[in-house]
């Protein structure tokens, strides 16, 4: 699918990809260009490609602007690699909010050798202000040194899990999100998985009710664990769940008592 860019919606709670927009269509034949990382910008304003070539043309940082009418009209162009030697790959905004590019010196084949150094593989090219329109996003090739060591085409591939609140959901969290009545009632509720054991812990307190049932949900809703549960005195709660034949992914715990429902989120 050489050139095709789409933008879908990603609910965090069940993994489901919806609302699937096209920004670019697929190319037709031969394709000298291929679209190779994306990244977008804090404010989520605006979407950042690389399109890296495989010929002689140059490769290109493409913005868009997801705010706009139409977003493929708002293509703009804010940096250019002409060198037909520099393979520019992989882009990733970082915990300081810029946007850094990595760039492999193709003059020689990879590994490099020990004693090879250039200006194309011992810098990361930035995008120091992705948050601002075309040109004063400020982009700037080969502008951060890495110390002496040396980039290829990629970049570490590290999940955001710091995406912060959402505020209304039912799964805030990795760990545990409390129904709002609950809350107010100052319920305690946490679940989550242990990799050594492989099983989860549950573990609640100041439950109103007496007993209820535990159960252990995929992503699609389908109930893969579930077991009647007692509330001991005082309204404490605590058990495990054996996940020994339970694929690796997300799933929901939820516990409902005749009083009470709490749930969270873990991931094995």
């Amino acid at each position: 699918m050489a050139g095709l860019i789409q933008i879908s919606d990603f609910n965090r709670c069940d993994g489901q990809i919806t609302s699937i927009d096209s920004i670019q269509s697929e190319s037709q034949g031969p394709y000298p260009l291929v679209l190779t990382s994306c990244a977008f910008s804090p404010n989520e304003r605006f979407l950042y490609v690389c399109e890296a070539s495989l010929t002689s043309l140059p490769s290109t940082i493409w913005q868009y602007d997801l705010s706009a009418t139409n977003i493929a009209t708002s293509k703009l162009s804010i940096g250019t690699f002409n060198d037909p030697d520099m393979g520019v790959w992989s882009m990733l905004r970082a915990p300081d909010g810029k946007i850094y590019i990595s760039t492999t010196d193709e003059v020689l084949n990879i590994p490099y050798p020990d004693t090879f150094f250039s200006n194309v593989n011992s810098n990361l090219s930035v995008i120091n202000k992705p948050d601002s329109l075309g040109v004063a996003c400020d982009f700037q090739p080969f502008s951060f040194y890495l110390g002496g060591a040396r980039t290829y085409y990629g970049l570490p591939n590290n999940p955001d899990y710091e995406l912060g609140a959402w505020v209304g959901s039912a799964c805030d969290t990795l760990t545990v999100s409390l129904a709002e009545n609950n809350q107010k009632e100052d319920v305690f509720f946490q679940a989550w998985y242990n990799p050594e054991w492989n099983m989860i812990h549950v573990n609640a307190s100041k439950l109103k009710g007496k007993s209820g049932v535990l159960r252990l949900f995929d992503v699609e809703g389908r109930v893969v664990f579930e077991r009647k549960v007692d509330v001991i005195a005082g309204g404490y709660f605590t058990t495990e769940i054996g996940m020994q034949g339970i694929a690796k992914g997300m799933y929901i715990v939820s516990l409902l008592t005749e009083k009470d429902y709490l749930s969270g989120k873990i991931m094995k």
